[in-house]
This record gives structure tokens, C-alpha cells and sequence, in this order.
């Protein structure tokens, strides 16, 4: 990354980490579920296909980065991959 790049960073934003990017599918998963609301609309729908892309998503990450990830990555990546196939599960029932 160049200097102009960094600086280039939107204001006020978290900064770009691996942490960030795990919650940020993380959030969408739990939107996709009916979890959470929507932060913009405030609507809460359910669509389980979108939520098993991200799932999906997590899953191609952690191949993606196997054996470059710190093992609190590697902890959170797990975690996080666990509870949404969980809520995936409870959403057979």
C-alpha cells in the first residue's frame, strides 16, 4: 500500500483489519437470518439462501488464508463460522 492509498482511507472508518472484515460477514449473515435489523431501512427479513453465501464466503476465507492467519484469527474465524451454521440449522426446524 502506498502513502496515498493510506491516506485515502474514509474518515471516521475502522481501520481495514481481518477482525473487521470477519464482522462485517458476520453482521451481514446475522441480517440475512433475521437476526438483526437492517441498519438502514430498519426491516428485519429472513432470506437463509444469502445468509449461506456469506456463510460460504467465511468458509472460502479461512481456506484462503490457512496457515497466515494468528491464532486469534483462526479462533474468530471459527467461532463465528460455528454459530452461523447453528443458526442455520435452527432454521430447518
Amino acid at each position: 500500500m502506498t502513502d496515498d492509498e493510506a491516506d485515502s482511507s474514509v474518515p471516521g472508518a475502522p481501520p481495514a483489519t481481518f477482525e473487521f472484515l470477519v464482522h462485517t460477514l458476520f453482521t451481514q449473515a446475522l441480517m440475512a437470518l433475521g437476526r438483526i435489523p437492517n441498519p438502514i431501512t430498519k426491516q428485519t427479513m429472513k432470506n437463509v439462501a444469502t445468509a449461506r453465501h456469506f456463510i460460504d464466503t467465511l468458509a472460502m476465507l479461512e481456506d484462503k488464508t490457512r496457515g497466515n492467519l494468528s491464532t486469534d484469527e483462526q479462533r474468530l474465524l471459527e467461532e463465528i463460522q460455528h454459530q452461523l451454521r447453528t443458526m442455520c440449522l435452527e432454521e430447518r426446524r
